[in-house]
């Protein structure tokens, strides 16, 4: 028999399913990934934070696969292109740029992004949103990424940020490597 854990978020609740992750921990499994009613509340929530804290914003910055409708939205709501990192090299793309990275749901992860989408990047100020904030492994690749590539993380967007239960009561908004990270809900690690 199945654990769920209730998440509230912004108002929405969902039961989510508590499972074990490659890594060997258990996590309540989020999949935002056609919840449209989450999706939109989140997105309108997270682009109000890159507005009301005058973060400079060029361009969204994601990787695939669950973070692209949120970043889609975001950059829908402030009128800014944004670029995918995909997991794998297609023909379609024009001298791939490769980024190795490590999350706990996927592992070592490697991400590629065709050269005109990398050039969006470059000497720009780039908002970094995902679904969920773990670890940080993802977003810490993200930071050394970017000082590789010459462009700025000015801020990272995440729908929700997992925690210890101890700390429930924490800000959902925090820093992170020196970088604002807001976040719409905090959930625990059951």
């Amino acid at each position: 028999m199945n654990k769920f854990y209730k998440l509230n978020c912004l108002g929405i609740e969902r039961d989510l399913p508590v499972l074990k992750a490659p890594s060997g921990i258990d996590i309540a499994g989020f999949n935002s990934v056609g919840d449209m009613e989450l999706l939109l509340k989140s997105a309108q929530f997270l682009a109000q934070k890159i507005s009301e804290n005058n973060i400079k914003c060029d361009v969204i910055l994601t990787t695939e696969l669950k973070g692209v409708p949120i970043a889609q939205e975001v950059a829908r709501l402030l009128n800014k292109d944004y670029v995918c990192l995909r997991k794998q090299p297609k023909c379609y793309m024009l001298n791939p740029v490769n980024i190795k990275s490590e999350s706990i749901t996927s592992g070592k992860t490697e991400y590629f992004v065709s050269e005109p989408f990398f050039n969006k990047l470059v000497g720009n100020n780039v908002v970094f949103v995902d679904d969920v904030f773990s670890t940080g492994a993802t977003f810490e690749n993200i930071l050394r990424f970017s000082k590789e590539s010459n462009f700025n993380i000015s801020a990272g967007l995440c729908i929700l940020r997992e925690v210890p239960k101890n700390k429930l009561n924490e800000s959902t908004d925090f820093e992170f490597k020196d970088t604002m990270v807001y976040t719409c809900a905090l959930l625990p690690l059951p």
